[in-house]
């Protein structure tokens, strides 16, 4: 489990990387923006990490917090830039718009609430320790539900686009992306079964890190897509620079 989550960190590190060339020509700023919030959250989540920042504060698993604000950021981010090109409109509402923006304000503003109402004693990543405090369970199921509810409006869209003509590239792209959601979906629901079936939070964090490393390798195919071919229908999709 951990290998996988330093595998989706490492691909996420060198994708980032390619979009810093372009930051001096005020391109890719936001998709940028985006992978540093990613790579910031899970590399907190990796265990020394974790540990070693914990350390440093005198309530346990406050990290925890600074862990989801990070995949909170990367991920509305992620939403809206991926929602321009496809012209989702209400998904951009939801991020980059002024209801997005107070929905998110509203989320985490509710796990820092539930989060001071918990009691955790060791440190523990996600908090999956104590999964079976009710309040624990509410504290990640709002960060969870929040993020299957963003993903679930570019189901639709990614889903066309995956069956329309276009280059092979693209349409792997838009697949991945896609798969990439799907399992945030299915993640939440895997969640909320954990809760009547006790023993899956593995299984859901196993699921993130799948979901994670599809969208990422979705992502870098965008990439690969830009610099090998110049066809129009890449630069008018999902694919072009500014959101790939």
């Amino acid at each position: 489990m951990e290998i996988l989550f330093w595998v989706v960190l490492a691909l996420a590190a060198g994708l980032c990387l390619t979009r810093i060339p372009g930051l001096s020509r005020s391109r890719n700023q936001a998709i940028f923006l985006c992978g540093v919030a990613f790579c910031a959250s899970f590399a907190i989540m990796l265990p020394p990490v974790y540990a070693a920042i914990d350390s440093l504060f005198v309530r346990t698993n406050f990290t925890d917090l600074f862990a989801k604000l990070g995949l909170l950021l990367a991920v509305n981010i992620l939403i809206a830039q991926v929602a321009k090109p496809l012209k989702a409109t209400r998904a951009l509402q939801l991020t980059a718009g002024i209801p997005g923006r107070l929905i998110l304000v509203l989320v985490y503003g509710l796990d820092m609430v539930l989060f001071a109402l918990t009691t955790t004693d060791k440190p523990s990543p996600g908090l999956g320790a104590y999964m079976g405090d009710p309040v624990v369970f509410g504290y990640n199921a709002v960060t969870v539900l929040y993020i299957a509810f963003l993903c679930s409006w570019l189901i639709g869209p990614l889903s066309h686009q995956v069956r329309k003509a276009g280059h092979p590239l693209q349409r792997w792209s838009s697949g991945l992306v896609l798969v990439g959601f799907s399992l945030a979906i299915l993640r939440a629901i895997v969640l909320l079964v954990g809760w009547v079936v006790p023993g899956l939070y593995e299984a859901g964090q196993s699921i993130s890190a799948f979901s994670a490393l599809s969208v990422v390798a979705g992502l870098a195919c965008a990439w690969f897509a830009l610099r090998k071919y110049s066809a129009p229908t890449i630069r008018q999709s999902h694919l072009r620079e500014e959101s790939a």
